[in-house]
């Protein structure tokens, strides 16, 4: 069985050889265009005008330019969603608060009060007061000097009063129901 197994391939061999086609020893065709490329070809020539210039004239490679300084500023800039408007808005007001600020002050005027109201508390039978001068923390008691420039005077009329030394000028600060 095997010999008639090998007999009958070398007979579809050779009558494959026998009738294989004559194109210069090549067994793939040239190629051709397909359909699809074709249509390609033809649509680029009706989308492109005749007055443009050919495509490769598009490829061009060009040099690096160097940055000027404002856009490689801006290279890593923060970003974000929000709108700037509020941003300015808000700066335009700040802006326009200290203008008034700055035109409200006298020459002759104390700077406002440095000192924030914390508390008090009363140590045999003298009261003493929590102030918050920036991030310090003051003890104050009638008659003491806050700040190099400040003198503690009392209670009067439920708001603290400090004397503005340099030009001997009285000053209140507002806290409430001193019980």
């Amino acid at each position: 069985m095997k010999k008639a197994v090998l007999a009958a391939a070398a007979v579809a061999t050779l009558l494959a050889a026998l009738f294989a086609p004559e194109d210069e020893g090549s067994i793939v065709g040239p190629a051709t265009a397909t359909p699809r490329q074709a249509d390609r070809v033809a649509l680029a020539a009706l989308v492109t005008p005749a007055s443009a210039p050919p495509a490769r004239a598009a490829l061009v490679i060009e040099r690096r330019r160097a940055l000027d300084d404002d856009e490689a500023a801006t290279l890593f800039a923060k970003q974000s969603w929000q709108p700037e408007t509020p941003k300015k808005i808000m700066l335009d007001q700040q802006a326009a608060q200290a203008s008034r600020t700055v035109a409200a002050i006298d020459a002759h005027a104390p700077p406002p009060l440095p000192f924030q109201f914390l508390g008090r508390f009363a140590d045999e039978g003298k009261a003493a007061y929590f102030l918050q001068a920036g991030e310090r923390n003051v003890v104050a008691r009638p008659g003491d000097m806050l700040e190099e420039r400040y003198r503690f005077d009392g209670v009067v009329q439920g708001s603290l009063q400090f004397t503005y030394l340099p030009l001997n000028l009285k000053q209140t600060l507002a806290v409430g129901d001193l019980n």
